[in-house]
């Protein structure tokens, strides 16, 4: 199954913990680790770097754009 978008990029799913970190899982069970109060602007900028796209958000309603 191929698991990437029209443009190429394989996608990422970000998970928000209950503790308020996050953890971006891409493909192959890759992840990116990111601290309390990253940004979803600072995370996605991340996600470019390494060439995915986060498709999948899973954030807590009260935190929605920030990880903290």
């Amino acid at each position: 199954m191929n698991y990437r978008l029209l443009n190429g990029k394989p996608r990422a799913t970000l998970i928000q913990r209950f503790d308020g970190s996050a953890v971006l899982l891409g493909p192959k069970a890759t992840r990116l680790e990111f601290k309390l109060g990253a940004t979803l602007h600072e995370i996605q900028a991340e996600a470019e770097q390494v060439g995915w796209v986060v498709s999948v958000e899973h954030l807590h309603k009260e935190r929605e754009g920030t990880t903290g």
